[in-house]
């Protein structure tokens, strides 16, 4: 949603509201328009119910909305039933007609805000794979490294490419080029953790950010990855392998996120020089001289 229109703005502030403070504005909005439409029933306050019961779809879900709206429309027909001139009847319409128009009203934004998410996240994912693409790969991996920064926590940047791919475009076409990329993708996706990023960078280049528990943990993760990973390529039909290179990023490293992954990018090659179908894992230092530029040193690299 546009966040320059008043609308954005506003679906923006409760999104990144916890929902016990939705909850808690919600509840407090519906108990003084009820408190103004007892004082003054003629005046008409029951439109107002209709911004709780939007706010209540968007920031809480459908079922919390439907939920609201039922209330709101009950609060709205209650100074009714102390008008002893209403007839019952005519009180049970009026209920019915309130109640249906604010369950529509909640199902219309329910289904709105559905679509909003559906299309937000494939507006973040690559197309073909189903990973995040490159941009939005890098923007949440920027987040995530300087987030661990301030909880020192230790991370693993990985940069994948896929070995000899232009040969099975070549070979295949890209028919066969596409399937080896998705069924790379989804065997990547697979062994990643629900809080992990893996993102398509590039053609056949991927890029996963891993946070691990320690600096030696991250190491034999590494190794676990490319191997896992080699196994999935080794079930496609087409040979191809993959060259991996693996940054591990203490938790007391001052981090630039863009020098990071130009050093994951840099491992990445001299494992491809090394003869591909290689890890090489290489630990991010931080020069004296210089706390922004990290230095890369080789730890370990092999065929697995």
């Amino acid at each position: 949603m546009n966040s320059l229109l008043p609308g954005g703005r506003l679906a923006g502030r409760l999104e990144a509201l916890p929902r016990e403070q939705i909850w808690l504005g919600i509840t407090a909005a519906l108990a003084s328009i009820a408190s103004l439409d007892c004082i003054l029933p003629i005046a008409g306050f029951a439109s107002l119910y209709i911004p709780v019961i939007c706010g209540a779809c968007w920031g809480l879900g459908a079922r919390a909305g439907y939920l609201v709206a039922a209330i709101a429309a009950l609060l709205s027909v209650t100074p009714a039933l102390a008008v002893s001139a209403v007839a019952p009847d005519i009180v049970a319409m009026r209920t019915a007609i309130r109640i249906a128009i604010f369950l529509f009203l909640a199902a219309t934004i329910a289904s709105f805000r559905r679509s909003y998410d559906r299309e937000l996240f494939l507006a973040d994912r690559d197309r073909m794979t189903g990973t995040l693409n490159k941009e939005v790969f890098h923007r949440r991996c920027n987040r995530s490294i300087q987030d661990a920064a301030h909880s020192r926590h230790t991370l693993l940047l990985i940069i994948l490419d896929l070995d000899d791919f232009k040969a099975v475009n070549n070979h295949g076409g890209h028919q066969a080029g596409d399937e080896v990329i998705r069924h790379f993708a989804e065997g990547a996706s697979a062994i990643m953790r629900r809080e992990d990023l893996i993102g398509r960078i590039g053609g056949d280049e991927f890029s996963l950010l891993v946070r691990v528990p320690s600096v030696a943990e991250g190491w034999t993760f590494a190794r676990n990855v490319h191997k896992r990973l080699s196994a999935v390529l080794a079930e496609s039909r087409y040979p191809v392998t993959c060259s991996m290179g693996a940054l591990l990023i203490p938790g007391d490293l001052p981090r630039n996120a863009s020098e990071l992954m130009h050093a994951a990018d840099l491992a990445m090659y001299r494992a491809k020089k090394a003869g591909k179908n290689a890890v090489e894992i290489a630990r991010a230092d931080v020069s004296r001289g210089d706390a922004s530029v990290p230095l890369t040193s080789p730890t370990w690299k092999g065929t697995i």
